[in-house]
């Protein structure tokens, strides 16, 4: 067995002028806290919705796969795609496609697909 370095914490006493500046450090986060929390809140409802229009968009390109009768390897001779990345894309809960990945996808089955992009309500 190997020996492993040791080290020991090395504690010191903050001087009056770096107490000063951590509590003014901790009194500034204290005061934007809440305003930190709401963009915060903000964003993470962003991201939800964003995400049920992905996961909307990967099943409607699934259902018209289906229905066209095209395989998996179907749509990789079309657009490239593995077909183990289109099963993960399907199934896969957690998938992340980039616009890139949903759009050959699209492009295969002859669908295009469209985004939009709003301005932020201030």
């Amino acid at each position: 067995m190997k020996n492993r370095p040791t080290s020991q914490r090395v504690h010191r006493d903050l001087t009056p002028q770096e107490q000063q500046r951590l509590e003014a450090a901790r009194a500034e986060t204290e005061a934007t806290k809440q305003d930190i929390l709401a963009a915060g809140r903000v964003r993470k409802q962003a991201w939800v919705a964003m995400r049920r229009e992905v996961t909307r968009s990967i099943e409607t390109l699934k259902a018209e796969r289906e229905k066209l009768g095209l395989s998996l390897a179907d749509v990789e001779a079309r657009c490239g795609l593995k077909p183990s990345a289109i099963s993960r894309l399907e199934n896969d809960a957690d998938a992340n496609p980039t616009l890139l990945t949903l759009q050959r996808y699209a492009a295969a089955l002859g669908m295009t697909l469209n985004t939009t992009l709003i301005a932020d309500q201030a």
